[in-house]
């Protein structure tokens, strides 16, 4: 009789393990896959944000670049009517267009007047000119447009990270799939191999989950 109870209750211990079993990797398989689609959905939320970003600030350099070289266009007309007005001899007229023309240009100008007449460049507006400095328009350009590269590279990474975590919450639906179907077998070798299956698969999708996060 004892020895009748005795493997009563080992038949017993096996499926109550087992069932317990099914019941954790059921669990943690809903509570990943409900994290992992969470995060995804974050991270293509900061894509689209990025995204927005770059567009932005591409926008807004070139509107700055437009400006910019309007504005330099103006510099370059108003030296030109400087020259012209001094090569007329007309002092008063080169003054007063001197004094419309912006500090860079001025000080261009004169670094350029400075300069011996047989080694005079055409332009003040030259590279080689220490006193000529970009117009700080086309400094906010440049900037606008390096913020603009860091955001759309942002939004990429947000983009790869978003879809591969997409793809790990599919592995943690058959994870999911596989633990409920240990319900239909009967046999404990199926439920032990489903389980098993189950179990591999949502160690890699936390793995997978871990490094996408």
């Amino acid at each position: 009789m004892s020895g009748g109870g005795g493997h009563a209750v080992t038949h017993v211990s096996g499926p109550r393990w087992l069932s317990i079993g099914i019941a954790l990797v059921l669990g943690f398989a809903a509570i990943a896959a409900g994290i992992t689609g969470w995060r995804g959905t974050v991270m293509s939320g900061h894509a689209v944000r990025d995204f927005t970003l770059s567009t932005q600030a591409l926008n807004e350099a070139n509107v700055l670049a437009q400006d910019s070289e309007r504005s330099m266009n103006g510099q370059r007309q108003l030296f030109i009517d400087y020259r012209a007005a001094l090569d007329a001899g007309d002092e008063g007229g080169a003054l007063t267009i001197q004094a419309m023309m912006g500090i860079n240009t001025r000080k261009a100008i004169e670094w350029w007047q400075a300069q011996p007449p047989a080694e005079r460049p055409l332009s003040p507006f030259i590279s080689a000119n220490p006193k000529w400095s970009a117009p700080a328009l086309l400094i906010d350009a440049n900037r606008e447009m390096a913020m603009a590269s860091e955001h759309l590279q942002s939004a990429n990474q947000s983009l790869y990270r978003s879809h591969n975590l997409e793809f790990v919450a599919a592995l943690v639906t058959i994870a999911f799939l596989a633990g409920g179907l240990t319900g239909v077998f009967e046999s404990h070798r199926a439920r032990v191999a489903l389980l098993s299956t189950s179990v591999a698969v949502l160690v890699l999708s936390t793995f997978g989950a871990l490094v996408f996060w």
